[in-house]
């Protein structure tokens, strides 16, 4: 019904439009509403008028264009142009005549024409004076209006009606011309009682459905299909929603099956890797399908494996260098009592043949193993500290008298802090064997020591050969990467400077520093600063 009312509407708006087109045709206007002086005139502009309704009907079926003037210059020549006080004589004229409305539709019921038409009527107006000059009139047949729109119901016995705002039908009802009175008819004067509706009655002696509808022009459009096929229709429909629901769901569960599997497929696969990975198997990954949820639990798994692969090498990297660190000192590991006993009978052995020498060196070698040994604690006093430090100095001096000044500098407040042990043996240790080379050993080693903004200071400087700058930064650079290369190298030669460092750092953290000094000439200074500890 819907699309039914639409279809008449669009044709009535078409007429419409074409009716408003002539009436603003500045052509049309000037040809009806100019003085006319001569008859050569007149003709022409008779064939202007005649030239247009021609194009117009070739476009769109109408049985007659025609233009009621009230110009007495120009003559009426009884087609196109007719006089305005013949249009009175038509029934049309007075509704119109009498109305305001923009456009008028009437049926025409009179005259000897083989098809009724339905007339449309405009007023042709002078819109800068406001006057009427005119009558625009189009009369459409029923058949050129109402073509092509039946039957658009889907039932094979329905049966489409229209009828005027009158109650007369404007196209055929059982094989009769125009013009029935329906609302005379007792199954449809329901239909004229409202605007729309339905209702169900008995038409022919079968129950049938009427459903109706009205137009702005008035028009009733009125549908009527019998019951039983209606149900029939309707039992199809339901038919076939339901195979079509059947349809969508085993569609449905068809990818939900398909895309469960993959998932699970997928799933199924990831597991299978994280068992091997469970076993031991590290140097695998996943393959990454597509970019969903799923995929990127799969891109962190590869991640992870790669992680933990090489969490897992580093760790025993660093579990070999611990156990060659743990074998090398358990190698130089001697016991301290058999050492003490040792020295003191090498040492009563030297008093026996008043050798002083020899039992001086005994002397400072025990007292360097009693300090650097210092019971098994890490740390002890910088009194001891640089006690140990004056054993191993004098232990040199004994085996090479005379070659080596030591001048110290010592803060007495300093003393008493605690220091990390076996700190500035190393130092000075490394000064002996690389600062006096070309002078055959000899020079001087300056220990300073004090208190200063709650941190322990202490510098060791030599008056050596000193170091270019390019030897300098590779030292520097040597302090964080020591333990790879001696590693490799197979060093087992001294703490050096990296373990002096590497032990203050691990004590002390960051806030420890370590700073050298050097250039060619002139020495080579090493500069601790630490925090102050008791």
């Amino acid at each position: 019904m819907y699309q039914l009312n639409e279809n008449i509407e669009y044709r009535i708006t078409g007429y419409q439009n074409i009716v408003m087109q002539l009436a603003l045709d500045p052509r049309i206007m000037t040809n009806l509403t100019q003085s006319y002086d001569s008859l050569e005139d007149v003709v022409m502009s008779l064939q202007e008028l005649d030239t247009v309704t021609k194009q117009i009907r070739a476009y769109f079926p109408m049985r007659k264009v025609q233009f009621y003037k009230s110009n007495p210059t120009l003559l009426a020549d009884g087609g196109v142009v007719l006089d305005l006080d013949k249009a009175g004589a038509h029934s049309w004229f007075a509704p119109m005549e009498a109305g305001n409305q923009q456009f008028y539709w009437h049926f025409n019921w009179e005259g000897a024409e083989p098809q009724p038409a339905l007339h449309l009527s405009k007023w042709l107006i002078d819109y800068l004076t406001n006057e009427r000059f005119g009558i625009v009139h189009v009369e459409v047949t029923n058949q050129a209006l109402f073509s092509q729109l039946f039957n658009p119901l889907a039932f094979k016995n329905g049966n489409v009606m229209i009828a005027d705002q009158n109650g007369k039908s404007l196209i055929r009802y059982k094989n009769e011309q125009p013009g029935v009175a329906l609302n005379e008819l007792a199954p449809y004067r329901q239909v004229f009682e409202a605007d729309k509706g339905s209702f169900v009655a008995k038409i022919d002696g079968e129950q049938s459905m009427v459903m109706f509808e009205t137009n702005r022009l008035g028009w009733k459009i009125i549908a009527v299909v019998k019951q039983e096929e209606l149900w029939q229709q309707l039992r199809l429909v339901r038919q076939a929603a339901i195979a079509v629901s059947v349809l969508f769901v085993v569609l449905t569960l068809i990818v939900l099956v398909g895309f469960g599997r993959k998932v699970s497929n997928r799933l199924n696969a990831l597991i299978r890797q994280m068992r091997k990975v469970r076993d031991g198997d590290l140097g695998l990954s996943t393959v990454v399908h597509g970019q969903d949820e799923l995929a990127d639990v799969e891109e962190e798994f590869n991640s992870m494996t790669i992680r933990l692969n090489q969490s897992l090498k580093d760790s025993a990297e660093a579990r070999i260098a611990a156990e060659t660190e743990k074998l090398r000192l358990l190698q130089a590991q001697i016991n301290p009592h058999f050492l003490y006993n040792t020295l003191a009978l090498v040492k009563s052995m030297a008093m026996d043949v008043k050798s002083a020498e020899i039992s001086g060196t005994i002397d400072a070698l025990a007292k360097f193993f009693r300090l650097a040994l210092n019971r098994g604690g890490d740390t002890l006093s910088l009194r001891d500290e640089l006690e140990h430090v004056r054993a191993y100095l004098d232990i040199h001096n004994w085996r090479y008298p005379g070659r080596l000044l030591t001048a110290w500098d010592i803060d007495e407040s300093a003393l008493d802090c605690r220091i990390v042990k076996i700190t500035l043996q190393p130092i000075v240790e490394n000064a002996l064997q690389h600062a006096f080379k070309d002078r055959g050993g000899r020079g001087c080693i300056t220990i300073r020591a004090a208190l200063l903004d709650e941190c322990l200071q202490i510098e060791i400087a030599d008056d050596g050969m000193g170091m270019t700058q390019q030897t300098l930064q590779s030292l520097q650079a040597d302090l964080s990467s020591r333990v790879a290369r001696a590693k490799q190298a197979g060093d087992s030669g001294g703490f050096g400077l990296y373990n002096v460092n590497e032990r203050l750092k691990r004590h002390y953290g960051e806030s420890c520093i370590m700073e050298i000094d050097s250039s060619p000439g002139n020495g080579t200074s090493v500069r601790l600063k630490l925090p102050q500890q008791y």
